[in-house]
């Protein structure tokens, strides 16, 4: 199974976790918020899911490709041009379950993403999956 099905299923239970919570619990019950305040917090939550999604698959991706290219963490601290002080980059040795929510910003993972991706076109590694 692919990186992308694995988080795509983890996603989709999450969020089904979620709404039968809101369900069963009726913390998100119209009768008590409103249908207003109801559908826009099924709808922020579905929003979050997706960006946890997207923010874990980028994540993914730069680790796959910074360990086939034998990449240490000094190595993509060096392809980030402005890193904050509290902005921690991903070790690619050591194994993540989930991308650093806080300490480390989508953007980062996207000039890296966009590095590696130039840095493997003129060499023979395989395809993330």
């Amino acid at each position: 199974m692919s990186t992308k099905v694995k988080l795509t299923i983890t996603a989709i239970l999450t969020y089904c976790v979620f709404a039968i919570l809101a369900i069963t619990l009726g913390f998100l019950s119209p009768h008590k918020i409103g249908m207003t305040w109801s559908v826009f917090w099924y709808i922020a939550a579905a929003c979050i899911v997706y960006y946890l999604w997207f923010k874990n698959l980028v994540f993914q991706r730069v680790l796959f490709y910074a360990r086939q290219l034998k990449l240490t963490k000094q190595d993509l601290e060096t392809m980030l041009p402005k890193l904050k002080k509290n902005q921690v980059v991903p070790d690619p040795n050591r194994r993540h379950l989930m991308a650093p929510i806080f300490n480390f910003p989508l953007q980062g993972l996207d000039i890296l993403d966009r590095k590696l991706a130039d840095v493997i076109k003129d060499k023979d590694i395989k395809k993330f999956r």
